[in-house]
């Protein structure tokens, strides 16, 4: 078997989302089995409202570049980056203004790019990039459809590789009869476009009002968080939800061992590995009906319940059923985490399917015509440059050129 070279998984800031805790996850893993692997944070001077502790047994690295470089000076930064590495397998994750580099690597460098959600600024990276990509992932079996419909022509180079977590080692035993407080938990960032935060005071207030007594804990930090806690208030459902910052790994496992359900009211996802982890601690999900990866961890009524974005009488009537009959909720508790314990979800499952992954890749012939640059259509970092917007659209256009805003 050909030696895997290092592998450098790309982030703007270390942040909390998805992508972020599986990169930790993955290079731990890869580490594990001798796989020189590290992160690089590409956007250290970005301001974070939703800060993630960093692994301790993780190795970071910072690229080299000063904060108010060009585009294309970052992006030439970024490519002698990791030409200065080659060879080695470069993940551009959702890094996607840096990522506008695999279009301009050498062969010597492998790009693995990976849609990690089911939404247009997803599906825009790999229609712009996929071309240079050696390997596309997709996270769902619905992501890699959908990616197929917009890129047919990358058939013979896409895969579905879902997240894997570390679930606990036996089923967490929870105490709770039938009749007494629900325990819900929401993890994850505090976004209401995607997320939807805003809805959980609702459906807390509704459940409340139908008589199921229910106490909420919010783990997570964000840029909804001041609104969530003035929507809590306005309902008057304040002292029925509890707010935690982000929390490392082994406490946050603590916190869902002690919940009964997950909430999750998002607009969309990718594979939601929040609710992975959730089900990996025996919490029951109730959570939006949405395309990609809810329901392939989840079938409605077997491991939790779907319904409909911004139902939340429905949201009631399915916490008031698992309140009622708590022989169901430890049915649907043991389901939810053999799912997510068992099978393609297992953390050692992902690592071994990136090992094969990348085993192929170095293995099967990839030749990249360079290209200029692709940028995204909105530049992640723009909003966070001081003064951008005041100077007006010159200066954006002046970024995107290459001068010196």
């Amino acid at each position: 078997m050909p030696s895997i070279p290092s592998v450098i998984l790309a982030t703007p800031a270390w942040s909390l989302n998805g992508p972020n805790v599986f990169s930790a996850n993955l290079v731990r893993g890869l580490r594990a089995r001798g796989i020189a692997a590290h992160i690089v944070i590409t956007r250290p001077d970005w301001t974070d409202t939703k800060p993630l502790p960093r692994p301790a047994d993780i190795p970071f690295e910072t690229l080299p570049a000063a904060r108010f470089l060009s585009y294309r000076a970052r992006c030439r930064t970024m490519r002698a980056y990791l030409e200065s590495r080659a060879p080695c397998i470069y993940v551009p994750n959702y890094d996607f203004g840096h990522s506008c580099v695999s279009a301009q690597l050498s062969n010597r460098v492998a790009v693995a790019g990976i849609i990690h959600s089911d939404d247009p600024q997803h599906y825009d990276h790999v229609a712009r990039l996929g071309s240079y990509w050696n390997a596309v992932v997709a996270v769902s079996t619905s992501i890699r459809e959908e990616t197929l419909r917009i890129r047919p022509d990358l058939a013979g180079r896409i895969c579905t590789i879902p997240y894997g977590i570390a679930s606990a080692a036996q089923f967490p035993e929870r105490s709770g009869a039938a009749g007494g407080v629900l325990r819900l938990v929401y993890t994850g960032r505090l976004d209401q476009p995607q997320k939807r935060v805003l809805d959980l005071p609702g459906i807390v207030r509704a459940a409340l009002d139908r008589g199921v007594p229910v106490r909420l804990t919010v783990v997570g930090s964000g840029p909804a968080e001041t609104e969530l806690r003035a929507r809590c208030a306005a309902l008057g459902v304040a002292s029925s939800v509890t707010f935690l910052s982000t929390l490392g790994s082994t406490e946050l496992s603590a916190v869902l061992a002690g919940h009964d359900v997950f909430l999750l009211a998002s607009a969309f996802e990718g594979l939601p590995i929040s609710m992975l982890e959730a089900m990996g601690q025996g919490c029951v999900p109730v959570v939006t009906d949405i395309r990609s990866g809810v329901g392939e961890l989840l079938d409605d009524g077997v491991q939790g319940f779907r319904v409909r974005a911004g139902d939340f009488a429905a949201f009631a009537d399915r916490l008031a059923t698992l309140q009622n009959d708590s022989a169901l909720r430890r049915r649907m508790a043991e389901a939810a985490y053999e799912k997510a314990a068992s099978g393609s979800f297992r953390l050692d499952r992902m690592v071994d399917r990136y090992v094969d992954l990348f085993t192929r890749m170095m293995t099967t012939p990839f030749r990249r015509s360079p290209a200029g640059l692709s940028a995204p259509p909105n530049l992640p970092w723009q909003e966070h440059l001081p003064g951008l917007v005041q100077r007006g659209g010159h200066a954006v256009r002046e970024l995107l050129r290459g001068g010196e805003a």
